[in-house]
């Protein structure tokens, strides 16, 4: 089985017609205003995607209201979730045909509760002042151990690059791998050659 590939934090519609063209799974786009690769998802909607590649929405402790919104527009089919609020719930019944993925640090996983069907998990570092795209290296280690104990695929997150992916699958053996900042020239704007390289590494793992 291929390793699944996730390129976020685009917020172009020119980066994303080249990462497009280099055929990941998916393409991420940030819908958290507070990010400095936040994209409103009126623009995203404005911008196309090959057939089968997977259009993520990624938020930050969203409601309803917001998902709804966000997914009509940005003609999301995938919702990626970072911190979670308490009690929160979504219908599934009134987002159908929509995956939702819940992103956490492993410390957080090895405690979640499944009260609510998540389809995937992606794992992360956690950083107080922003959501993904800082860098920083997830804890391999104990992502690795959660791999073999969760039933619903995990993606690996959190300062991978090309350098270091085919380490990382190795080492964690995930269902995929999702970089941002690890394929980029400056905030924002991705390295195309770096990305490349990025999904040709993870590929060949």
């Amino acid at each position: 089985m291929s390793c699944f590939t996730k390129i976020c934090g685009i917020t172009t519609g020119e980066d994303l017609e080249a990462v497009a063209a280099l055929q990941p799974d998916a393409v991420g786009f940030i819908q958290w205003p507070k990010s400095t690769r936040y994209v409103e998802p009126e623009k995203v909607g404005e911008w196309e995607t090959p057939e089968g590649m997977r259009r993520v929405g990624v938020f930050v402790c969203p409601n309803e209201r917001e998902l709804a919104h966000a997914i009509q527009y940005g003609r999301f089919d995938t919702v990626q979730v970072h911190r979670i609020p308490d009690n929160w719930w979504a219908d599934r019944d009134f987002f159908q045909g929509i995956e939702f993925w819940s992103a956490m640090k492993p410390e957080e996983l090895y405690f979640a509760e499944s009260y609510f069907p998540f389809d995937q998990y992606v794992l992360d570092s956690y950083n107080p002042d922003t959501v993904g795209g800082t860098g920083e290296l997830c804890d391999w280690e104990k992502s690795a151990q959660l791999v073999k104990a969760i039933k619903q695929p995990i993606l690996l997150a959190g300062g991978l690059s090309p350098e270091n992916v085919v380490e990382a699958v190795k080492t964690v053996a995930p269902a995929g791998v999702d970089v941002s900042s690890g394929v980029e020239g400056e905030p924002g704007k991705k390295d195309l050659a770096k990305v490349e390289a990025f999904l040709r590494a993870a590929r060949g793992c």
